[in-house]
């Protein structure tokens, strides 16, 4: 069975573990190529921003607000320096609110999923310029970037689970 076809068959959450535990244990190209493939295919009304684009754009000292997806627990592990913890569009909502401006908008989570969820919730309401991270924190940390507790910057990441935490580098990942 195919990934498209599990898509139309499975609920995203089955998709998701079905995804992680087909995959090979070592982090690898092809597991993190099948894992933003499956947020791409699951989403495909999100844009994407690479980590890459993300960078230019904070150098550059452009507008951009970063709302972090995932868990309390997850945020103070460590985060994007700045960012904003919003793990629904109620909180995420709220944060813009505050704003009062037309910014970037860039939601991230682990590796995308929950982060494209919230972000098509907010384009839905109208809410523009809003992106996903792809591959979000984990790709971020992975790349050697610069991850925060506050404003301390550490080199720890929450690994969400243990399954999806596989796709973080040791180095990065907290126990």
């Amino acid at each position: 069975m195919t990934v498209r076809t599990c898509a139309r068959v499975w609920s995203p959450v089955l998709l998701l573990a079905f995804v992680a535990t087909a995959a090979a244990t070592p982090v690898d190209e092809e597991r993190w190529e099948e894992t933003l493939r499956l947020v791409r295919e699951t989403f495909p009304d999100v844009p994407q921003m690479s980590t890459e684009r993300l960078t230019t754009l904070l150098k550059e000292g452009e507008d951009v607000v970063l709302l972090d997806a995932r868990s309390e627990e997850e945020f103070e592990t460590s985060h994007l320096q700045g960012a904003a913890r919003a793990e629904n569009f109620r909180s995420a909502r709220d944060v813009l609110k505050a704003r009062g401006e037309k910014p970037i908008v860039v939601v991230y989570c682990s590796v995308g999923y929950r982060s494209s969820r919230l972000a098509r919730q907010l384009r839905s309401r109208g809410i523009e310029n809003v992106f996903n991270l792809e591959g979000s924190l984990f790709k971020w940390a992975n790349e050697g970037r610069p991850v925060h507790r506050g404003l301390q910057q550490v080199r720890s990441v929450h690994p969400f689970d243990e399954d999806w935490g596989e796709l973080l580098d040791e180095a990065v990942r907290s126990e």
